[in-house]
């Protein structure tokens, strides 16, 4: 039991993508990003990014970052926005939490597990996945709760639970549970 709590257990805890020391990320060697799309970067389902992500997004790849996306959706009914995310690598039906996805955003990133950081707003997908990887995993809140598909919406409570199990097994740190949920 202590094993899979552990597989879960991000590495950071953040209210939002906002919310991320990129710099710090930068200054401990990490040269990738791995964004995770629906409720990480804008709502579910969205059919274009907000611009304040959009914005992050030219920030961080101008700043150094090799960027990319990984998500289970198909986006094949969304071409706008794979439209808008053509200037990085995008991974569509994924597969998270297997570790395929990763390993072969590693390779289109040109980056090792060891430099790479994996964004996403779900425990079960994002971070379990990311994980299993190796990578750096940071959970994020999800932008909004109410667009969730209907799996992610029966997963949140058990997310929450593992996340309160996680708190109890690893006391609060430098990147204590800062989640906001909005609901």
């Amino acid at each position: 039991m202590k094993r899979l709590l552990n597989s879960l257990c991000p590495d950071e805890i953040r209210p939002s993508i906002y919310a991320i020391d990129y710099e710090r990320l930068w200054d401990a060697g990490y040269r990738a990003l791995i964004f995770d799309i629906d409720n990480t970067l804008g709502e579910w389902g969205c059919r274009v990014l907000p611009e304040p992500a959009q914005t992050l997004l030219r920030e961080l790849h101008a700043r150094g970052f090799a960027v990319g996306f990984l998500s289970n959706d198909g986006g094949t009914n969304r071409p706008q926005l794979r439209e808008g995310l053509s200037l990085w690598p995008a991974l569509w039906r994924a597969g998270k939490p297997r570790t395929r996805g990763y390993k072969n955003m590693l390779a289109l990133l040109k980056t090792q597990e060891t430099e790479t950081v994996m964004i996403g707003d779900q425990l079960f997908t994002d971070i379990w996945g990311a994980k299993r990887a190796g990578l750096y995993a940071i959970l994020v809140a999800p932008v909004s709760p109410a667009s969730d598909s209907l799996p992610a919406k029966l997963r949140r409570p058990l997310e929450r639970l593992v996340l309160q199990l996680l708190s109890r097994e690893n006391p609060p740190h430098d990147h204590a549970d800062d989640r906001q949920e909005k609901h």
